[in-house]
């Protein structure tokens, strides 16, 4: 998903760097219609990418909740194969040092596969965040070049709200 939203933030570079400078300036031509679409490809490519990102957090959840479920069923089979052999006790000393095993091993394969769920979780968020911020930054500076260039900051003129 990641490399759809890549691949249009790269035709925008490519529009904004192939666009006909203007003389005696910093500023260039650019297609408004081309530019529109290729942002909103990037918008729709970035609202994947983040339905994506809820899909996998969604399915890691899903996957946690089973492997405690399963750790909760290994630490009952385990006490109930204690309490059957409670007559014994070296045998019911053994059942607990067994149950004690397995839970700590339930709860350690659990925890390991909540912390890569996560992990793959912030990383797919933080190339969504990387990909969006540096979408911002553009836009930013081409709206600085066109208020420049056609002095949208006067006061006489309605220029559309900045974003902070």
């Amino acid at each position: 998903m990641v490399e759809r939203t890549n691949e249009v933030l790269r035709q925008l570079r490519q529009l904004v760097e192939g666009a006909k400078a203007v003389p005696m300036s910093a500023s260039c031509m650019v297609n408004r219609a081309e530019a529109l679409s290729l942002i909103e490809q990037a918008t729709s490519a970035l609202a994947d990418d983040v339905g994506e990102a809820q899909r996998v957090t969604a399915t890691s959840l899903e996957t946690l909740e089973r492997a405690q479920a399963e750790a909760r069923q290994i630490i009952a089979s385990a006490e109930e194969k204690a309490h059957f052999l409670a007559g014994q006790t070296p045998v019911m000393e053994l059942a607990r040092q067994k149950a004690t095993q397995l839970e700590a091993k339930a709860l350690t394969d659990a925890e390991a596969l909540r912390r890569e769920a996560d992990a793959y979780v912030d990383a797919r968020i933080a190339s969504f965040e990387a990909g969006l911020q540096k979408t911002m930054s553009q836009v930013r500076t081409m709206r600085d070049r066109l208020a420049s260039r056609s002095s949208l900051d006067d006061t006489s003129t309605q220029a559309l709200p900045r974003l902070q």
